[in-house]
């Protein structure tokens, strides 16, 4: 052996019998000590890092209608019911409506604004989905409180979820929109002049 290699060797025991204790970061003990005490449910949570949620479950709750729901034929139609459904009055505080071309549309509003609807329970998340597409994308569901009967609870509502320049102020009101949607209608189906 060289003098080099020697000087090395040296060196490598000095510095490992300098070298600290290794610990482990979760339990603060030496390797050695760790072993005669393991934490079998910190290994169970280590080996499981992802806990199950469990089952998801839709809760049932009042929607709030302000739009062409507000009619019990038109919502039975859309959830496909065997009869209309009864709808209770209702109001939300704090929102406006304004105008999508024909369609209202909520929004945020002055803190003593109201719009006075219809609420009606939606059982199955299938009910929402079918609301969803009849709403289209232009508005998404959002978390609303609500006033049935004087009391307030918590709900859902279709809000507006597109660009907000693309409303306008105005009113709006179910026999008027009927009557344009069937004025509509008919006007399709005029007979052809020869």
């Amino acid at each position: 052996m060289d003098s080099f290699s020697e000087s090395y060797s040296a060196a490598k025991v000095v510095k490992d019998e300098n070298k600290k204790p290794e610990y482990s970061s979760l339990t603060g003990k030496p390797p050695s000590d760790q072993k005669a005490s393991r934490n079998i449910m910190l290994e169970k949570f280590q080996a499981n890092v992802k806990p199950s949620l469990g089952q998801y479950a839709y809760i049932p709750k009042p929607f709030f209608f302000y739009g062409s729901l507000i009619d019990p034929l038109r919502l039975q139609e859309v959830l496909q019911l065997p009869a209309p459904p009864v709808l209770e009055p209702a109001r939300v505080k704090s929102y406006k409506i304004m105008l999508w071309g024909q369609y209202p549309a909520l929004v945020d509003g002055p803190n003593n604004s109201y719009v006075d609807g219809m609420a009606y329970v939606v059982e199955t998340e299938q009910q929402q989905k079918m609301l969803e597409h009849y709403e289209t994308d232009v508005y998404s569901v959002e978390g609303i409180r609500i006033t049935i009967e004087g009391k307030e609870v918590p709900g859902r509502t279709f809000m507006w979820a597109d660009d907000p320049t693309e409303l306008m102020e105005g009113t709006w009101s179910l026999e008027e929109w009927k009557n344009g949607v069937e004025e509509e209608m008919a006007s399709h189906f005029r007979p052809l002049e020869d």
